[in-house]
């Protein structure tokens, strides 16, 4: 399997950096596609609340800006060994925390997002054959100022 070029993170390529990718847990999963097509919520828009007219009124063409948004995702890294694993995925931690980060997915876009929160503990795996080693984790990220 080659994801290459599927997951950049300011550039670095993911998978071939990490051993790392977008992962869904259950077959014909959407997890990460749900939460990167994900609209913001729009910002309030300004309106008038007259007593004796039913509704409000708003301005003949309401300028709709959207609000910041969080998005989570979930990775899967793999390892060759438990070590290389771990080296893998501290590293990978360091750049998720670096700052603001341009995170480009092939056939979507670039989101450039802040790292927030590690919503639940990474979960370890291990192939049957004991030749790969895994990570599970997701992470909480904010899209500050959001584009379509």
């Amino acid at each position: 399997m080659d994801l290459t070029g599927f997951l950049l993170i300011n550039g670095t390529d993911a998978w071939t950096e990490y051993g790392a990718f977008l992962g869904e847990t259950e077959e014909g999963g959407h997890v990460n596609m749900d939460a990167l097509l994900r609209m913001p919520k729009a910002k309030d828009i300004t309106t008038v609340d007259f007593r004796e007219r039913v509704g409000v009124e708003l301005p003949q063409k309401p300028n709709v800006k959207l609000g910041s948004i969080e998005r989570t995702l979930q990775f899967f890294l793999r390892g060759n060994s438990k070590d290389d694993r771990l080296d893998k995925y501290q590293r990978m931690m360091t750049l998720i925390t670096s700052g603001m980060l341009a995170i480009a997915v092939k056939n979507y876009r670039t989101y450039n997002m802040v790292y927030q929160d590690m919503p639940a503990d990474p979960e370890w795996y291990e192939s049957y054959e004991g030749d790969r080693f895994y990570v599970l984790f997701s992470v909480k990220f904010m899209e500050p100022q959001p584009s379509i």
